[in-house]
């Protein structure tokens, strides 16, 4: 499967942008209290819609057992774009570590399976897709064992090889209709 597609490289780029910026608030109290399951409830609704998504991601990117810096910018810059920054650092901190006890526990084709059968959403399923894409690119190195987990990913979620091809290189003819003034700078 070739991940490397304008559209992943677009996708990769905006997570980076969004990981690698600090979060509004520094503080290790949001890990404490993630830790003793005392959020908010606009957190806990925020930890439950992107619970699966953000475990798909953390997957891919832990299966060559090195998780680079901008692998894990990746996978913050996501779950903080899909929770509208409501999940600061140390909270994603927490739930990167509850991943990795799952993987640990259960291993990884557990964890893929029970994932895949937590999400039924189709638009949600391909949005997941890409997105692990886009983590396994974010060092510009996709491990094998990173390409292994992204097909396990797509039998599990019952994405074909012709789907698989179209999601990776979608937003490709999105920016061909975009005006020039927001395109983004080559």
């Amino acid at each position: 499967m070739q991940i490397r597609t304008r559209t992943i490289e677009r996708l990769r780029d905006a997570l980076l942008a969004s990981g690698r910026r600090p979060s509004e608030v520094i503080s290790s109290a949001h890990a404490t209290l993630a830790r003793q399951g005392l959020l908010t409830e606009q957190e806990k609704e925020a930890v439950r819609r992107v619970d699966a998504v953000a475990e798909v991601m953390f997957l891919v990117m832990a299966a060559d057992q090195q998780i680079t810096d901008t692998e894990y910018a990746a996978v913050r810059g996501a779950i903080r774009g899909l929770t509208g920054d409501v999940l600061k650092d140390g909270i994603i901190d927490v739930l990167v570590e509850d991943y990795a006890l799952r993987l640990r526990d259960q291993g990884r084709e557990a964890r893929l399976q029970q994932v895949a059968s937590s999400m039924t959403d189709e638009a949600e399923i391909e949005s997941a897709f890409a997105m692990a894409a886009a983590v396994a690119l974010a060092d510009d190195d996709v491990a094998e064992a990173e390409h292994q987990v992204l097909d396990s990913l797509a039998g599990w979620f019952g994405i074909g090889p012709a789907r698989v091809r179209v999601l990776l290189d979608q937003l490709a003819d999105d920016a061909a209709v975009r005006p020039a003034a927001v395109r983004p700078a080559k």
